[in-house]
């Protein structure tokens, strides 16, 4: 006996809603966030590494 076909599930469906937060909490957690993202811009360089780093692949150096 074959299996019933499945059916994709959307990729922007969010699997649980989202939590409930009272007010005095969005805004402890958007100042958390709010400093954090200032911390990480202010990081020097910190997006270069990643932009930097070759790929490990299978090419050779043909010079």
């Amino acid at each position: 006996m074959k299996n019933p076909p499945r059916t994709q599930l959307d990729l922007f469906t969010p699997a649980a809603p989202p939590a409930e937060m009272s007010s005095e909490e969005r805004l402890k957690a958007v100042v958390l966030l709010q400093s954090l993202l200032v911390e990480a811009a202010s990081v020097p360089g910190a997006g270069l590494w990643s932009r930097k780093r070759r790929e490990a692949g299978d090419e050779q150096d043909y010079r």
